[in-house]
């Protein structure tokens, strides 16, 4: 399973944020964009649940843009929550 978007999506996103043409964005950028740790990001891609980086050589790699920008508008349903009331100990106030 891996993240993908359709062409009508594409187009529409490129549309709302005025980007005439998608580019790739290096490391740098995709964690301003998103804010999301190089380690999640990668746990997240191979979960499905985030844009894969595509390959530009043997050192480099970048994130399409407008794929990024939709994960944003469209993120993926969270399951796990730190919820620290539930933590055993709490009830009794052992913290």
């Amino acid at each position: 399973m891996s993240y993908s978007i359709t062409p009508e999506q594409h187009k529409a996103i490129r549309d709302k944020y005025g980007i005439q043409y998608d580019r790739l964005v290096c490391e740098n950028k995709r964690y301003k964009i998103t804010s999301i740790a190089r380690s999640t990001a990668w746990q997240l891609g191979k979960e499905g649940k985030y844009p894969l980086r595509k390959s530009l050589g043997a050192n480099s790699c970048g994130w399409s843009l407008v794929e990024l920008l939709h994960w944003i508008d469209n993120p993926p349903v969270v399951q796990k929550i730190n919820q620290p009331t539930k933590r055993r100990g709490f009830a009794n106030g052992s913290y």
